[in-house]
């Protein structure tokens, strides 16, 4: 059951009349209803028994750090789980990854690929119960008593379509308090959802016809015709996985609940250390959190530490701080799939980038005072902003590729000279551009993409974004939301592509 199908808006309709009819105290119930519901409707029923034993594990080991109290029993409970949760997820999702490794090497089919299913959102719902483990070990969250409360917060339905990844602290309350209809909240809400399906149908799946057909041709679409799919690429993952978060955030708002914001306008960041911090930002934080500061506190970390302060000053921390880095960018891009080619572009790419970066940032400095260049400079801001989405850019490449080996021989071909004529007349003779829409397509796209950037730039300066809209007079609004709903149903390219992530 896709999100921006009619039968999702009407199991969505159903359950908010259900929802603020029932006493509050049972409200929870009925959100842990719906979740099974929409999780066996979209997967194999036999994999809830490994988000069970994910959850059961998880729910014992948790209890058992309040009563245990010596200390090695805690860490020994503690890394049992952790083997449990993580295991699961590496057995499913990462057994290919190892195959195809043993088999490069070795020349031949030593090992045979598996055909395994996972659980719908493992990717998502294993590190938010990885992260409530942690919270519980080291004291800064009480356990769940009730183990139906921890599956909810596990798999609280609208989270099961592309996160964003939770923590019980900022969560947990927020399922299981009182939610009382609410005319404003509804209405907040559905104004977001129905701005992340346009932003999703009429952008990020238009935009995917003629994307599609350049990244299958590669032999056809060389030179400035790659970077041109690379860079519009980048701009259909963001209208397709924000517009996501745009219509699961409005769709729990409705139910009163607030989801922590995932995207916080990412291509107006200068630097590409910045720009993680914007975008699938509750994935940075978590890397942040559970594996860079644990690591850097480590004790091989902290001599490197004290060694590089006292060889280079105080800047020595970031070159202490590199190990610990290249761990987290791994993980990354280990995270976003059963490749390499996520592990180099999704991961190293970004490692070596941000490093570069730390590294010569005196040497920048220097050169910024030499040259006069002040950093609140329009241009100046205009060439971050650039050199951040094409480096973002190069890195989305490997994720779009449909290999490692695919990955560099595009590479190969955005240097390329290219046959401009030969293109042009593939994308037309072909169908794409007709599909795409031609000039109205174009039009339509680039409409979408200049009010997601005043969107954009209200959200980075932390302005209010609702009342672009709420604070028009009514025959105004009303244009805006008939206009809103009428591109939806009209100019939708139903039919491309579920959501990019969906499913991890």
């Amino acid at each position: 059951m896709v999100i921006t199908s009619v039968k999702f808006l009407i199991f969505v309709a159903i359950s908010l009349i259900v929802y603020f009819k029932l006493p509050t105290r049972f409200q929870w119930v009925l959100l842990l209803a719906d979740s099974l519901f929409f999780y066996f409707i979209n997967t194999k029923a036999t994999t809830f028994l490994y988000l069970i034993v994910a959850v059961l594990v998880t729910y014992g080991a948790a209890l058992s750090f309040e009563k245990t109290k010596s200390g090695t029993k805690k860490k020994l409970v503690l890394i049992f789980a952790i083997l449990v949760n993580a295991g699961i997820l590496a057995i499913l999702k990462y057994t290919n990854l190892l195959v195809g490794t043993v088999n490069f090497f070795t020349k031949e089919d030593t090992l045979k690929i598996v055909h395994w299913i996972a659980p719908l959102a493992i990717s998502f719902y294993t590190l938010q119960l990885l992260s409530y483990l942690c919270d519980c070990y080291w004291g800064s969250l009480r356990p769940e008593k009730n183990p139906l409360k921890l599956l909810l917060f596990t798999m609280y339905f609208p989270l099961m379509v592309s996160g964003p990844i939770s923590r019980y602290r900022d969560l947990g309350k927020k399922l299981f308090e009182e939610h009382r209809f609410d005319y404003d909240r509804v209405t907040a809400g559905l104004r977001r959802f129905a701005w992340g399906m346009a932003k999703k149908v009429v952008v990020a799946d238009r935009l995917s016809i003629p994307i599609d057909h350049m990244f299958h041709n590669p032999d056809v679409y060389k030179g400035a015709w790659v970077w041109l799919a690379v860079l519009s690429y980048s701009m259909q993952l963001y209208f397709d996985f924000s517009g996501c978060m745009d219509m699961i955030m409005g769709i729990s708002e409705c139910f009163g609940i607030t989801l922590v914001e995932n995207f916080k306008a990412p291509f107006f960041s200068s630097t590409l250390k910045e720009f993680w911090q914007r975008w699938h930002a509750t994935l940075g934080q978590w890397l942040n959190d559970y594996i860079l500061y644990p690591l850097m506190k480590t004790k091989p970390l902290s001599k490197l530490t004290v060694k590089c302060k006292e060889r280079f000053g105080k800047g020595g921390r970031k070159y202490a701080s590199y190990p610990a880095l290249f761990v987290l960018w791994s993980a990354m891009g280990l995270w976003h799939g059963d490749s390499w080619k996520y592990i180099c572009g999704e991961g190293w790419w970004y490692f070596l980038v941000i490093i570069i970066g730390m590294t010569f940032e005196d040497v920048f400095a220097k050169w910024k005072k030499a040259l006069h260049i002040k950093n609140d400079h329009p241009l100046w801001r205009a060439f971050q902003m650039a050199r951040t989405y094409v480096f973002f850019s190069i890195g989305m490449l490997f994720f779009r590729a449909d290999s490692l080996p695919v990955s560099f021989t595009l590479i190969k071909n955005s240097f390329m000279r290219a046959d401009n004529y030969a293109a042009f007349v593939s994308l037309r003779s072909d169908g794409p551009w007709e599909e795409f829409g031609t000039y109205i397509g174009l039009l339509t796209v680039v409409v979408f993409i200049v009010l997601q950037t005043v969107v954009d730039y209200r959200i980075y300066h932390r302005l209010p974004v609702q009342e672009l809209v709420t604070k028009k007079p009514l025959i105004i609004r009303w244009a805006l939301y008939i206009g809103l709903v009428f591109a939806i149903a009209a100019l939708g390219a139903y039919g491309q592509s579920s959501f990019i992530y969906f499913g991890f």
